[in-house]
């Protein structure tokens, strides 16, 4: 019961960051991911650090707009394009993991889910255990009945702190075969409220920009 008590405290504090005029506001969320890349060395002109800058904005902020949505407040009283969809429900709630889903767009065959964990631990190790793409095969919930594991998880290509493109292969039960999908990972901060977040995502064409790399 205390550790009910517990979690729902941290979802009700999450909540109310998430409301905060920072997370909110594109232009404000657009001036963090900003001073992400004006931190880093990563060695590009203004124009690029500014198209850039611009994809990452829409990508946290449709994340925050996922986020917020799954609370019930934000389910009942909210009107934005995140809600167009069906509300959320709830598959499992547990002292470890809530795992919830919603319908997409009418007409698409896809669905979102969204789980919910907690991890016990200082925010420095718990960041370590994100950003480290290699070592997700050592603490990733490994299962041989029905079987699910990462078998391969290397990094390709380092961008910057926080950013990185990795290969990541999954074994997952028969008869379908192996698994295999290039995942670009990116990390912002909003230490004002001790708020980590990380995206993770699909490449596509990545093998196209990589040998016009090469070519340049």
């Amino acid at each position: 019961m205390e550790k009910k008590l517990e979690i729902l405290e941290s979802r009700k504090r999450l909540d109310q960051t998430l409301s905060l005029p920072d997370l909110v506001n594109e232009g404000s969320i657009a001036s963090l991911v900003k001073e992400k890349y004006m931190q880093s060395s990563i060695g590009m002109d203004d124009d690029s650090i500014g198209k850039i800058v611009e994809i990452r904005t829409k990508e946290v902020t449709n994340f925050l707009d996922m986020l917020r949505s799954a609370s019930k407040q934000e389910n009942n009283t909210s009107s934005s394009p995140s809600n167009s969809c069906k509300d959320w429900k709830v598959k499992q709630d547990t002292d470890q993991l809530r795992v919830m889903y919603r319908e997409g767009p009418h007409g698409s065959p896809y669905h979102t889910l969204l789980a919910e964990g907690f991890a016990n631990g200082p925010m420095d190790v718990c960041l370590c255990v994100s950003w480290e793409s290699t070592l997700y095969r050592k603490w990733w919930p490994q299962y041989s009945v029905p079987t699910f594991k990462i078998v391969v998880s290397s990094r390709l290509q380092k961008v910057q702190i926080g950013e990185e493109i990795f290969l990541m292969r999954m074994k997952v039960p028969w008869p379908v075969s192996d698994r295999e999908v290039v995942l670009h990972y990116f990390e912002i901060e909003y230490f004002k409220e001790d708020l980590l977040l990380i995206l993770i995502k699909s490449v596509k064409y990545f093998l196209l920009s990589l040998f016009i790399d090469f070519i340049l």
